[in-house]
């Protein structure tokens, strides 16, 4: 009873540490329901400019043209040049801008070519991908290339070079307002899926609205926030902090701000009412805003990698619209960039009254964005990533480490074992046989069978057994530390296993919440378990310590590290985190 006392007294004694340091290791901050709302002024997403007459999609045939752009350095990018056939005078002119999921200069060939049947002049230069890794992304190189093609696409024949502006998707957005920040001649800039706050804040709020779709538990959703407030700098991924919100401020061109609602995972009402009050605080007043029944890829389903479907509903429509709107109010480009930028200043209040638009500044299908991005992501005493996955491994490496050691102990113990055996049945032998050749040789018999022979040999039953005692190893390690081993490698590869599936069913969007919830108690169930069988293998290291051979006292003790790398691992998971519902 004394035992099972100690035993139970530890496991609680543990169950409170590691539920004091999965509080600690909590962030300061928390994923919380979005509840500014935007409403629209009306559900049908049409753009159309006042007292003005600019030509639709489909006028003209179109024209495409595999053209080089030199990136420098000696970097030659293909890009496809698409142009209206026919159309007269000097034509606006659109550059395309890639996002995270798209690099080549076929890519954005539909939305491209519709452009360009209504008379604007497009150019989508392939991305280089060389220095472009989940770990590295250099937005600013990203910029110096974009410009390059601007270039290349102002000094085509028939375009305005007074007329040229971005259109860009994603991250796209972000290489987009660095490039305005260094150039004053962009004309217009069309942001899709703008993720407008920093990376991790964004991801943030993403990875929840994932976590929440695909039916992820309470704990498992503040998980994967929880990931966005760690430090990156040693996997270089320093894109995260990316600051977005200092370069919005160059928004001073005609702004179209377009969101699909079913993308989860962008700020997609926040987003927007960011960049109508950054633009509002540099005087620019000339923000549309513009929601679809579309995914982030602005495509009309919810499936995120669903090939081919088709565009949303209007959405390239208003696209063109727009674009042949800023060009026309402008005077078909024709005013210099200064000109042009100190024009776009119109008061956010009164910009129906101006006389830009006939239709509202907000429209189209009623977004509902779920979760808000938070404004600060400071962390728990767990702040870098690269501590976490040391912590991670620590667990399994050592572990392993024990567990060979074990294995070898346990080889060494049994060879000693089978070899004293021979030995003592060897002795055991000889008491029957020695004294007989005793006998027959004589007391003046010499050699194996003399009398130093017999003195040699073992006197009584009681001596081999004094002799097996005294040869038989200390208390071994089978018990306790081999069902800690155990319990702890199963549990540490199903809660692995178990997050891994979770963001996969995120990411694809495969909605599981029964499955989790129950899987997600079961693995606390076993967290538990492997807390009980941590305070055994405690409470018998302690109780066995002075009978311990070396090599086992290191055996137990790295068993009881991994253990406890393990189930802090855990701890920051969020499994000892009492079920919480929104």
């Amino acid at each position: 009873m004394k035992r099972i006392a100690r035993i139970i007294a530890i496991a609680l004694a543990l169950l409170l540490v590691f539920a004091t340091l999965g509080w600690a290791m909590m962030p300061r901050w928390d994923i919380r329901p979005y509840t500014d709302h935007l409403t629209v002024a009306t559900s049908d997403p049409d753009i159309e400019p006042a007292n003005v007459s600019i030509p639709h999609e489909g006028r003209y045939q179109t024209r495409e043209t595999n053209i080089t752009v030199n990136m420098g350095g000696g970097v030659q990018l293909p890009a496809v040049l698409r142009e209206p056939v026919n159309a007269s005078g000097l034509r606006p002119a659109c550059l395309f801008i890639h996002g995270s999921g798209t690099s080549g200069a076929e890519d954005f060939g539909d939305i491209a070519n519709a452009m360009a049947s209504a008379g604007i002049v497009t150019l989508v230069p392939a991305k280089r991908n060389d220095d472009y890794t989940v770990l590295h992304r250099d937005y600013a190189r990203f910029a110096n290339e974009y410009s390059r093609a601007m270039d290349v696409l102002r000094g085509t024949a028939g375009v305005n070079p007074n007329a040229i502006g971005l259109y860009a998707e994603s991250e796209g957005t972000w290489i987009a307002t660095i490039l305005a920040a260094s150039r004053k001649d962009i004309a217009f800039a069309a942001l899709t899926s703008a993720p407008v706050f920093k990376g991790r804040e964004q991801m943030a709020m993403a990875v929840s609205a994932y976590a929440k779709e695909a039916g992820a538990p309470r704990a498992v959703i503040k998980d994967m926030a929880k990931l966005m407030s760690l430090d990156y700098a040693p996997f270089d991924l320093a894109y995260a902090d990316f600051d977005a919100d200092r370069y919005l401020s160059t928004l001073t061109m005609p702004v179209l701000v377009s969101y699909g609602t079913y993308d989860t995972a962008m700020p997609i009402e926040q987003g927007a009412q960011r960049i109508m009050a950054a633009a509002h605080r540099v005087g620019n007043g000339d923000v549309t805003v513009r929601y679809y029944a579309a995914n982030h890829q602005m495509r009309a389903g919810q499936g995120l990698f669903t090939p081919n479907l088709p565009l949303a509903d209007g959405y390239t429509q208003a696209l063109e619209n727009w674009i042949n709107g800023v060009v026309a109010e402008r005077g078909n480009g024709s005013a210099d960039a200064e000109d042009a930028v100190s024009h776009t200043s119109v008061d956010a209040a009164s910009w129906n009254a101006a006389g830009v638009w006939t239709t509202p500044q907000i429209a189209g299908v009623q977004p509902h964005q779920r979760f808000a991005a938070p404004e600060r992501t400071d962390s728990g005493i767990i702040g870098s990533l690269g501590v976490l996955v040391g912590i991670m491994a620590a667990g399994p490496v050592l572990l392993a480490v024990a567990m060979v050691l074990g294995l070898g102990v346990a080889v060494t113990s049994l060879s000693r074992r089978r070899s004293l055996r021979v030995r003592i049945k060897g002795k055991r032998a000889a008491l029957h046989v020695r004294p007989l050749m005793y006998s027959v040789a004589g007391p003046f018999a010499s050699g194996p069978s003399g009398p130093a022979a017999v003195s040699e040999a073992p006197t009584s039953q009681s001596d081999t057994a004094s002799g097996l005692s005294s040869a038989t190893p200390s208390p071994g390690i089978a018990g306790p530390c081999w069902s800690l081993g155990i319990v702890s490698a199963t549990t540490t590869m199903l809660v692995y296993g178990y997050l891994t599936v979770v963001g996969l069913a995120s990411v694809y969007m495969q909605p599981f919440p029964r499955l989790f919830g129950v899987c997600w108690a079961v693995l606390q169930v076993l967290t538990v378990l492997l807390v009980l069988t941590y305070a055994v293998q405690l409470e018998y290291w302690w109780r066995s310590r002075r009978c311990l051979t070396g090599a086992r006292h290191a055996i137990c003790g790295i068993m009881a590290i991994a253990a406890f790398t393990s189930l802090t691992s855990m701890a920051f998971w969020g499994l000892f985190t009492l079920p919480v519902q929104f």
